[in-house]
């Protein structure tokens, strides 16, 4: 027997600086506990973008699920039913086979741009969110947002 609680994955897009624009689709969804889910998160106006997904569940803070910094470069931060894949540099899509009640929440895709390489060391711009002042020397992802959110 299926359940038939409903999620509700709420989805947020937002804009980046200057003309680049962040498309998550679809803007919302309610989902069947059981049911497939896809969404999907495309960045305009960059190239060579580093990609994350995001969820934030009901009460609690942001939680990082996965972040690339290429295509096929997929690092995961919580591997439970959860997957992530990167088929082209700029579109980065989150899946599950089969969702979970424990899966309801609010998901946000965001995007940082690498600006130059010097030797092998990346200098990076972050999204405003993931500014340098809240994060150590060579922050990964999941250090920023600790520092930020908790």
């Amino acid at each position: 027997m299926m359940l038939c609680s409903p999620l509700a994955l709420l989805l947020g897009t937002f804009f980046g600086v200057r003309s680049q624009t962040v498309h998550q689709w679809p803007a919302t969804l309610v989902q069947p506990v059981g049911s497939p889910l896809s969404l999907e998160c495309t960045v305009e106006g960059t190239s060579n973008p580093n990609l994350y997904w995001y969820r934030q569940a009901a009460g609690r803070g942001l939680q990082l699920l996965f972040y690339s910094i290429g295509v096929d470069q997929i690092s995961s931060e919580v591997p439970q039913n959860l997957s992530a894949s990167r088929p082209q540099d700029r579109q980065f899509i989150l899946s599950s086979k089969k969702l979970l009640l424990s899966d309801s929440g609010f998901y946000l895709c965001a995007w940082s741009v690498t600006l130059s390489w010097v030797g092998q060391t990346s200098v990076q711009k972050l999204h405003p969110l993931l500014s340098p002042n809240h994060c150590p020397q060579e922050p990964s992802p999941r250090d920023c947002m600790e520092d930020i959110c908790n």
